[in-house]
C-alpha cells in the first residue's frame, strides 16, 4: 500500500516539476516575443530615418564650390578639422550609450 502511495507521490512531483518547466518556457517565450517586437519596431523606425537621408547628397554641394576655395580650405585644414569634429561627436554619443549613464550629461 505504501509503495502505491509513494509512486503516486512521485508522479505528482514529476507532474508539478513538468508544469513548472512548461510555465518557465512559456514566460521566456512571451518575454522574447515582446523583445523581438520592440526590436522590429525600432528597426522599422531606423530604416525610415535612413531612407529620409538617402536623398541628401553632400557631394553635389561640394562640387559647387570653386576650385580656388577648395584649395584654400585644404590649406587651412578644413578636412582634418571636420574629421576631428565628426569623430568627437561619434565618440561622445558612443560613450553616452554606456549603461547606467544619462544621455544628457
Amino acid at each position: 500500500m505504501l509503495d502505491w502511495f509513494a509512486e503516486r507521490w512521485n508522479d505528482a512531483v514529476n507532474f508539478c516539476w513538468s508544469l513548472w518547466l512548461s510555465l518557465y518556457d512559456l514566460l521566456t517565450d512571451i518575454a522574447l516575443f515582446v523583445f523581438d517586437g520592440l526590436l522590429s519596431v525600432s528597426l522599422l523606425a531606423i530604416d525610415g530615418v535612413g531612407s529620409s537621408f538617402s536623398a541628401l547628397n553632400v557631394i553635389q554641394y561640394i562640387d559647387l564650390i570653386p576650385n580656388e576655395v577648395k584649395s584654400i580650405m585644404a590649406l587651412v585644414g578644413v578636412n582634418e578639422a571636420s574629421v576631428i569634429i565628426v569623430s568627437a561627436i561619434l565618440i561622445r554619443l558612443g560613450l553616452q550609450l554606456v549603461p547606467f549613464t544619462r544621455l544628457g550629461s
